[in-house]
């Protein structure tokens, strides 16, 4: 009997430390990723804005991220970037922005919001630099805010104006034997035009003809005072086609230069005095 008795003590102690163990190392790893650890910036560090991102409202964190160490997956939100911004404009570490221009997937009321962050930041009189390959409008749009505009010898910016499409579903539903119970009062109630007209209502041709006049004026318009181009030009050439390669956009001065990867970071770190062969510190 007391053999049993100290066996089953002598277990029953080992279970309780090992769980003890195993409640420490659980709490250790849920603080770890819920509190990631500030991030080394170095000297001579120069902010990155990637636009080929989409920002949303809120940030997306991946809790197994920081078991890895890779915070690949995390996506900062809108207002984490903007904020990063406006911190970046104080910080003695930060002497540059460079903004990496693509498709811009983010909206018109976020692109707005980023570019006027990096006309703040360029208060402090730090470098900004835009770069693309294949440049669309919205993030030409926010790259307007930048000192400098280069793209790819061989890549374009897209200016063509703005458009909308619209999928109608009407046609498959009658097909299809659907007939969708639908209520709304007024004219200018298109949200559910998709499902009960075959082609766009002039009410709802009149609201988005306006929506898109206002977004395009307001694009024209800052373009211009960025670029120092009449807005009549500005229209002009996406009513005639006449940006369809790099070269077209560095003609009409859309673009301030025509690059490639290594010249650029060749002009940023130049920037940064430094030679050609180190390494750029991107943050």
């Amino acid at each position: 009997m007391k053999s049993f008795l100290k066996i089953f003590f002598a277990s029953f102690i080992a279970l309780v430390v090992f769980s003890v163990i195993v409640f420490i190392i659980g709490i250790w790893l849920i603080s770890s990723a819920l509190q990631p650890s500030k991030p080394d910036i170095g000297s001579k560090g120069v902010l990155v804005l990637d636009l080929t991102k989409d920002y949303p409202e809120q940030a997306k964190t991946n809790p197994l991220s920081a078991l890895s160490s890779d915070p690949s997956d995390d996506v900062p939100g809108l207002y984490d970037v903007i904020r990063m911004l406006h911190y970046a404009k104080t910080d003695s570490t930060i002497k540059g922005l460079y903004i990496k221009a693509g498709n811009n997937d983010n909206g018109f009321a976020s692109s707005e919001e980023l570019r006027n962050a990096v006309l703040d930041f360029k208060q402090s009189k730090k470098f900004v630099i835009a770069y693309g390959e294949a440049i669309d409008q919205k993030s030409y749009f926010v790259s307007t805010a930048a000192d400098k505009i280069y793209c790819h010898p061989n890549g374009g910016v897209d200016w063509d104006g703005f458009s909308v499409t619209y999928l109608f579903m009407k046609g498959l539903l009658d097909k299809l034997g659907i007939e969708p119970q639908v209520f709304y009062a007024g004219k200018f109630k298109s949200a559910t035009e998709p499902f009960r007209v075959t082609k766009m209502t002039d009410p709802n041709r009149i609201q988005t003809t306006d929506l898109l006049n206002d977004l395009y004026g307001s694009f024209l318009q800052q373009t211009s005072k960025a670029r120092k181009i009449d807005t009549a030009i500005l229209h002009q050439l996406a009513m005639n086609g006449s940006i369809r390669t790099a070269n077209d956009a560095f003609q009409n001065k859309l673009v301030d230069g025509l690059k490639y990867d290594d010249e650029v970071k060749a002009e940023i770190s130049n920037e940064l005095h430094q030679s050609k062969k180190d390494k750029i510190n991107f943050i």
